[in-house]
């Protein structure tokens, strides 16, 4: 039995970290699971910066949204792999996925005047490198760029399913790897 922590409106987090999506008519709903791929962000932040997407698993349907939360909370979700969405979400994941990704919304909200916001996974960055300043040497700025990279964050990023747990970690680290190279190459 999991129990759930929060919820906004169509989404839902677990007390394990997991983000739920509820697909579908309010008559014929069913639950799709998400993965995150960024560290350390809120709830609220994973929505707000959509940095979670479908990893493929969707459970059964149901004839009601209070009917799935029950059975989510009772353990009496079946899931499956729908291959086309897992796709969707790894697209979803790879474009979201760069440092400077906003939100359409939010890009022509900025566009119009409002305020612009910054990404909360490079307010990190920006902290280390504003306490060296004008006068840090172009290898302080890398060593506290790898300091803080290295750094622990609170909540981890969720992984595809894919059956075995190695080659999920194995697929983690070279995603992150990646981001890495293209963040530096883009600097």
């Amino acid at each position: 039995m999991t129990r759930i922590l929060k919820r906004d409106e169509r989404h839902f987090i677990d007390e394990e970290g997991r983000i739920f999506w509820i697909n579908g008519p309010e008559s014929n709903c069913y639950l799709a699971e998400q993965m995150v791929w960024r560290e350390g962000l809120h709830f609220a932040e994973v929505l707000l910066w959509k940095q979670c997407a479908p990893s493929g698993r969707v459970s059964q349907r149901f004839d009601s949204i209070a009917h799935l939360l029950e059975a989510f909370e009772a353990g009496q979700v079946r899931w499956s792999l729908d291959h086309y969405l897992r796709r969707l979400g790894i697209q979803m994941r790879e474009h979201r996925s760069v440092d400077d990704y906003k939100p359409t919304a939010m890009k022509e909200a900025e566009a119009h005047g409002a305020t612009p916001r910054m990404q909360p996974w490079l307010k990190e960055r920006v902290a280390p490198m504003t306490l060296i300043g004008a006068a840090g040497t172009a290898e302080q700025v890398l060593q506290a760029d790898q300091l803080q990279a290295a750094a622990p964050r609170s909540v981890p990023a969720s992984p595809l399913p894919s059956g075995d747990g190695a080659s999920e970690e194995r697929e983690d680290v070279v995603h992150r790897m990646r981001r890495r190279r293209r963040s530096a190459h883009a600097g």
